[in-house]
């Protein structure tokens, strides 16, 4: 039987009382409920990962572009990406810290993955869909879409499915190109400014200090979401309208624009990253 379909090897009040404590202190009572806890949460994004890398697999000439997974998805490359983690105590503490009224027992994201693709998003909503389905056929009790694509949102764009299975509370992402490398340059601007900017977009989080507030790469970073926002929007556009001999031109011209748009905006995100590692770095030393 798949793990998806097994109840936890923890109880809700102990997972529940062991996520209270981290929320106040950061110290877990009963490690090994802990230990056996995160290995489970590892074991569904295994099986997150797997049913995901089938699925991109047995789909990538119809909806991936036809294809193979590669590290590096960028724009007109017609690559996917599968990938997972569960989240560390550090991140868990972080969220439980923003999030009070929330156990640990509903935070839905502890056990995530994501399916990175050069795709349109149109595409990308298509992709999403087909997931529900599969997901519900993998044991789903219940599958949510949250398209996060028009917020804010901190900047991150993306569609989630939030799952619940007998095992628990699961989280996938579909993130196109241009999203998924925003998202990874973030994290690492997070890593540099605090990890707490990741929720500027919740009520009543912490605010930014006043020299964090001041760095212009982290506005950057939002101005450019909003503008791969707009650029993808043009490109869904333009694939969705049949090309015709008077129109062909045209829409070549519009299809060039938007990929030098997309290749500018890769071309910053590259610099900022390049920036952020080199800061990371002489941290480290």
């Amino acid at each position: 039987m798949s793990v998806l379909r097994k109840k936890p090897p923890v109880s809700g009040n102990r997972i529940h009382k062991m996520g209270s404590a981290l929320r106040e202190d950061g110290v877990v009572a009963t490690p090994d409920d802990w230990e056996t806890y995160l290995l489970h949460q590892t074991e569904i994004v295994g099986e997150l990962v797997k049913q995901l890398g089938d699925f991109a697999d047995s789909n990538s000439a119809v909806l991936l572009g036809g294809q193979t997974m590669e590290e590096n998805i960028v724009p007109g490359s017609g690559t996917y990406m599968v990938s997972g983690r569960p989240k560390t105590k550090i991140s868990l503490k972080e969220k439980l810290r923003h999030r009070q009224e929330t156990p640990l027992e509903r935070i839905q994201d502890v056990a995530g993955a994501r399916l990175d693709c050069d795709v349109t998003l149109t595409q990308q909503r298509r992709i999403a869909d087909e997931l529900c389905d599969l997901f519900t056929k993998c044991g789903a009790t219940r599958v949510d879409i949250k398209d996060l694509r028009d917020g804010s949102h901190s900047g991150y764009r993306a569609i989630h499915l939030h799952l619940r299975f007998p095992a628990g509370f699961a989280e996938v992402q579909v993130r196109t190109a241009l999203q998924s490398h925003w998202a990874n340059v973030y994290e690492s601007a997070a890593d540099i400014f605090g990890r707490h900017i990741r929720y500027l977009h919740e009520e009543n989080q912490v605010p930014l200090s006043l020299a964090a507030r001041k760095v212009v790469k982290v506005k950057l970073l939002h101005d450019l979401s909003a503008h791969i926002s707009q650029v993808e929007e043009k490109r869904d556009e333009c694939s969705s309208v049949h090309s015709r001999d008077d129109l062909d031109y045209d829409m070549k011209h519009r299809q060039e624009i938007i990929s030098e748009l997309e290749s500018n905006i890769q071309f910053i995100l590259n610099l900022l990253d390049e920036e952020f590692r080199k800061v990371r770095a002489s941290r480290r030393k």
